[in-house]
């Protein structure tokens, strides 16, 4: 009896332990990111009252006669592959792991911890940290990306380097439209201006003045363009120092281009220098102007320049200031700059182990290194077919469902050992009554 004592002291110890992973389960139901625990039960040693026999010759067999002495909470498991479900925050910054991975959070940016609640904020000092305890959420600044055993750092995504974009200098521009061979114009000496604006290599904007008048013979298939002034954004005249003229050449049959500054190609490269030397080299196409007799009884001429190149590329842009944030599948987190530009200035790293189980909960969400999971393998998240996704965060994954079901059955599991206890009590009583 005494045994079944013990028995029942145990089992009601068990089923306490029990509870109390459910009630911490039940507790952390709307904690984000929280993984759910189950408890495993073993048996206990046994107390061996009769030994088993071999077979003889007119006997056979016994078995051996155990008494067990009670339960013992053998594991906790933490259900550490199930992702909760999806919750839509609208915040840039909270991240939802899909896969196996982890955050890497660092109180002190050297101490390595994991978590896969994604809930992060920027901190005064421009740094990406989580939102519950300002830890940092670890990365690589730049371009360069994660990969495989990357040294990790804190991202600073807000800093001086990063506030503002210089900017970069048109180097391609081309002239599109038809001179008007019957456009009187041409013949004046001032003939018709062409302005252009393009960026400096100072990231300003500057605009040229272009002249454009007839070729100074008696041909009307020749012109000459010449650079007659250049101004910057504040509209100050710009000496230039380099000579710019440009001689034109058209077919007199079909009108089309036959050379540019004497390049057949018609693309020209014109360089600048004295106050407009943060301009160019710019190379200028003029293959997409003609020359002919316009249909129209005034005769204008329809020729503009433009920066950049017929398929949009060289366009250069401003100086521009950062005006917001996002963040892709693979954690890369891009700056958006007033002149238009996206610039890639940071990934966010993310860790998996060789056995996820074995991570140690320290609190706060996180989860730490130990000898049973395995040192962290620093990856990008969508190596393994894993992403990310912003504006999201990850649910509890407790099924509360199935830890009411739980709390049933180790309610009824405590009360038949308390049972057991109360049962062998009456039995030593009666027991004890023996000898009145």
């Amino acid at each position: 009896m005494m045994r079944s004592l013990w028995s029942g002291v145990s089992g009601l110890t068990t089923h306490q332990l029990e509870m109390d992973v459910i009630g911490n389960n039940i507790a952390n139901v709307n904690t984000t990111a929280y993984k759910s625990q189950a408890t495993g039960f073993s048996d206990v040693l046994y107390q061996t009252v009769k030994n088993g026999t071999g077979a003889g010759d007119n006997v056979a067999t016994t078995n051996a006669a155990q008494i067990g002495l009670g339960s013992k909470v053998s594991s906790i498991y933490t259900n550490i592959s199930k992702s909760g479900s999806t919750q839509t925050t609208g915040n840039a910054f909270d991240m939802m792991i899909t896969g196996d991975a982890f955050f890497v959070i660092s109180p002190d940016n050297q101490t390595r911890n994991f978590s896969r609640d994604g809930a992060f904020t920027i901190d005064a000092q421009g740094s990406l940290v989580t939102q519950n305890n300002g830890y940092y959420v670890m990365g690589v600044m730049g371009e360069d990306g994660i990969r495989p055993g990357a040294n990790v750092t804190r991202l600073d995504l807000i800093t001086d380097a990063t506030k503002t974009i210089g900017g970069t200098a048109t180097s391609a521009s081309y002239f599109r439209g038809n001179i008007d061979s019957l456009d009187g114009t041409f013949d004046e000496a001032d003939g018709k201006n062409v302005r252009l604006e393009v960026f400096g290599n100072d990231g300003r904007t500057y605009t040229l003045k272009f002249k454009l008048t007839n070729g100074g013979d008696d041909a009307d298939n020749t012109y000459s363009l010449s650079l007659a002034s250049v101004q910057d954004d504040e509209g100050n005249i710009l000496q230039n120092t380099t000579d710019t003229n440009i001689n034109l050449v058209y077919s007199k049959g079909s009108g089309e281009l036959i050379s540019a500054g004497g390049n057949e190609n018609g693309i020209v490269t014109m360089s600048f220098g004295g106050g407009a030397s943060m301009i160019g080299p710019l190379n200028i196409d003029f293959s997409n102007t003609t020359n002919y007799a316009g249909t129209t009884a005034s005769h204008n001429s329809t020729i503009y320049a433009y920066k950049g190149d017929v398929r949009g590329l060289n366009v250069g842009y401003a100086n521009g200031s950062m005006t917001g944030m996002s963040i892709t599948d693979n954690g890369s987190v891009f700056a958006k700059y007033s002149n238009g530009q996206t610039v890639k200035i940071a990934q966010i790293a993310v860790a998996e182990f060789n056995n996820a189980m074995g991570l140690e909960k320290v609190g706060d969400n996180l989860y730490a290194e130990s000898l049973n999971s395995g040192q962290a393998q620093i990856v990008d998240v969508t190596a393994d077919g894993g992403y990310m996704t912003s504006g999201v965060l990850e649910s509890s994954n407790v099924d509360l469902s199935k830890e009411f079901t739980d709390m049933i059955t180790t309610q009824r599991g405590f009360q038949a050992n308390s049972r057991v206890i109360t049962t062998s009590d009456e039995m030593l009583q009666i027991l004890r009554g023996l000898k009145r």
